[in-house]
């Protein structure tokens, strides 16, 4: 039997803050992996650093590195004050695997980055660290995501055929003839957050306000018709991207209200194309979109298959939990990105590994 005790750490760009999560892993003798949560919680930015990393892109070098390494900080402080809550043997943690907070995603252009210093990390928390999980696969060709489809498949094969991760973007993974495929469909919290944040909220709880509206068929339309929907094959998306193609778009429309309500039909209609194309009548559906009950709706409307929305904890921390896995993989220097997945060169073990 092999087993790790790891913190995970993992920040998207929905900003709200850090997700953190104390899980075991199990391997069996025949090569079976397993995991049970101990504990989780979620630490909010305060208004200051939540206020840095939303300006991140503006940036000069210098600030930039300072920010990293104040997040860094941050993130080691928070698992500090994580295991005197809850209790923890720090003897018994193996190490800490961070996702960070990426600011620019272009593996297009070769490029990708996730801030929230390692080296940092590890000397304040006094426990090694594994970080950068995506730079590697970018310089393999890759599209450094996503990455969680190799947690899906070796520890949630049994909850469901297919997984989607409604977070910042919508990311949907699947087996086609027993290769593991995954693509991001479509934009989802990065945009509706945006546009809350204009009528002075920070998200639209329970798509309450968003399904009031009405929707724009002619954005509607628009937005469908972006050349990223045609596209096939690994892809990923980014915030760089929605900032060209989707918000010049919405904002063809007036009305808050009716933005909102036109992209929720606009990634219920996305996902429910991609879902109604795969192999797999279940789907697991995990991150902060799980519990948009209007989109979720809507998102039925669009598909036949069987939608399974788990607990709340596995909603709000599978990205952690997968990448606590991820540093499990690359602890034992064993392959943690599929080139199914990302269309990189070759499979990979990747991710920086600190000790303090």
């Amino acid at each position: 039997m092999i087993s790790f005790r790891v913190i995970g750490l993992m920040s998207g760009t929905s900003l709200d803050g850090l997700d953190i999560v104390d899980v075991n892993f199990e391997r069996n003798e025949q090569g079976c992996w397993s995991f049970n949560v101990n504990s989780s919680e979620l630490v909010p930015f305060d208004p200051k650093m939540q206020k840095r990393l939303n300006s991140a892109f503006s940036l000069t070098a210098e600030e930039m590195s300072r920010l990293s390494a104040d997040l860094g900080r941050f993130y080691g402080e928070a698992v500090n004050s994580f295991i005197d809550a809850f209790n923890i043997p720090r003897n018994t943690i193996d190490f800490v695997a961070s996702h960070g907070q990426t600011i620019f995603h272009q593996p297009d252009k070769g490029y990708t980055l996730q801030i929230g210093n390692g080296p940092e990390l590890s000397v304040v928390s006094n426990l090694p660290s594994v970080t950068d999980f995506r730079s590697k696969d970018v310089a393999l060709g890759g599209n450094g995501a996503p990455l969680i489809p190799v947690a899906d498949y070796l520890l949630f094969s049994d909850k469901a055929e297919a997984f989607l991760n409604l977070g910042g973007f919508s990311n949907l993974s699947y087996k086609n003839e027993d290769v593991v495929q995954s693509f991001d469909v479509c934009p989802v919290n990065i945009i509706v957050n945006d546009l809350m944040q204009q009528v002075g909220q920070t998200y639209d709880d329970q798509g309450g306000f968003g399904k009031n509206g009405i929707i724009n068929q002619e954005v509607f339309k628009e937005l469908n018709n972006l050349t990223y929907y045609t596209s096939t094959g690994p892809r990923s998306l980014g915030w760089e991207w929605v900032k060209e193609n989707v918000v010049p778009i919405i904002q063809k429309e007036k009305e808050i209200v009716n933005r909102v309500r036109t992209i929720y039909e606009h990634i219920a209609f996305q996902i429910g194309r991609a879902l109604n194309d795969i192999h797999g009548d279940s789907i697991l559906i995990t991150g902060g979109g799980a519990k948009n009950d209007f989109l979720i709706e809507r998102l039925k409307n669009n598909t036949s298959k069987e939608i399974i929305v788990p607990d709340e904890q596995l909603i709000d921390f599978k990205e952690a939990i997968g990448f606590a896995f991820l540093g499990v993989l690359r602890w034992r220097k064993e392959n943690n990105v599929w080139s199914s997945v990302t269309g990189s060169k070759r499979d990979s073990s990747s991710g920086v590994i600190i000790r303090p």
